[in-house]
């Protein structure tokens, strides 16, 4: 009988009180060992699972790297890869600080303040790093559809270079005027704005991305898949959202913001309001402004935040199985 067989059996035969405090002491183990515990996980999958480079079921365990990661090689293609390889975690050094850096990502903290006050002494540019290695992994739309009563809404953000070191490494300054802060010089969209289309429903899914401009042909192409047959879908005046309500077999309604509005069911689209209204305090103010090509990101972030998702382990063992 192995070790393990009779450490069960011994458990097996204790009192629930006992139990209970082992059941205590495991969790917080595991919890403590929270990292280790999701690699040997991934490990344990990846090797189950096809070559990333050849598509073949035939890998074998190939020793480890100094950072104690298992690596793996193909039999058929010969080529070697690790258990982070392909996430978003790779390369990524520091690991006892991952688990404490997630868990701290259910709000918008300041990066000074993850030093200065969460012990998370890493320089500026690398939690700078982290937290987008880390939100690249919540910008996926859900694997469903949106069904019953839909919300659907286009928001236009500022766009932004912030951050952007390009001609540090001898690219082409950007094709702009010098500006002062703040909003647009116009309404709607063009060089200054960016559109960002979101759709959700009662169940609260959330699907969203970022629009090339705000043509029906881009709104319906982007949000028939999304859309489950038979449904309900509210919007404002924008006639792409009667095209798609069309080509998905759904009825539209058109509404106004708080209800009322002049439709005979006192339908809204006052859920996708609020939920714009908490992104743009997060990018605009509690973030000042953000550089748009990170813009995604931080709608992913505010998400999961919306919809109380945990993070913490939880969100690296999503990041490591992803």
């Amino acid at each position: 009988m192995s070790k393990i067989s009779a450490i069960k059996g011994v458990i097996a035969k204790l009192p629930v009180s006992d139990i209970l405090d082992i059941s205590s002491f495991i969790g917080n183990h595991v919890q403590n060992q929270a990292v280790q515990v999701a690699l040997t996980k991934r490990s344990q999958a990846v090797l189950k699972s096809e070559c990333i480079h050849c598509g073949f079921a035939c890998l074998v365990q190939w020793g480890r790297a100094n950072s104690g990661t298992q690596r793996f090689k193909c039999r058929n293609c010969k080529a070697t890869f690790g258990a982070t390889t392909g996430t978003p975690l790779y390369r990524l050094r520091n690991r006892h600080l991952w688990s404490k850096y997630l868990g701290l990502m259910t709000t918008h903290i300041p990066l000074v303040k993850l030093r200065e006050q969460h012990g998370i002494d890493l320089s500026l540019p690398t939690l700078h790093r982290w937290r987008h290695r880390f939100l690249t992994a919540l910008v996926a739309n859900p694997t469903g559809k949106l069904a019953g009563l839909i919300e659907a809404d286009e928001k236009f953000f500022r766009t932004s270079y912030k951050g952007s070191r390009g001609w540090k490494r001898g690219a082409r300054p950007q094709e702009r005027k010098v500006r002062r802060r703040g909003g647009a010089d116009q309404r709607g969209l063009g060089d200054q704005q960016v559109p960002v289309l979101t759709a959700l429903d009662r169940s609260g899914t959330i699907f969203q991305t970022q629009l090339p401009d705000t043509r029906w042909v881009s709104i319906g192409e982007t949000m028939k898949p999304w859309v489950e047959a038979e449904s309900m879908i509210c919007s404002d005046g924008n006639g792409a959202y009667a095209r798609v309500a069309g080509q998905t077999g759904c009825e539209h309604m058109v509404v106004k913001k708080g209800g009322g509005g002049g439709n005979t069911r006192n339908l809204s689209i006052g859920r996708i309001d609020a939920y714009h209204r908490d992104i743009e305090n997060l990018v605009n103010r509690r973030c000042m402004g953000v550089g748009t090509r990170y813009l995604m990101n931080y709608f992913g972030w505010a998400r999961r935040i919306t919809q109380h998702k945990p993070f913490g382990n939880d969100l690296l063992g999503e990041i490591l199985t992803a």
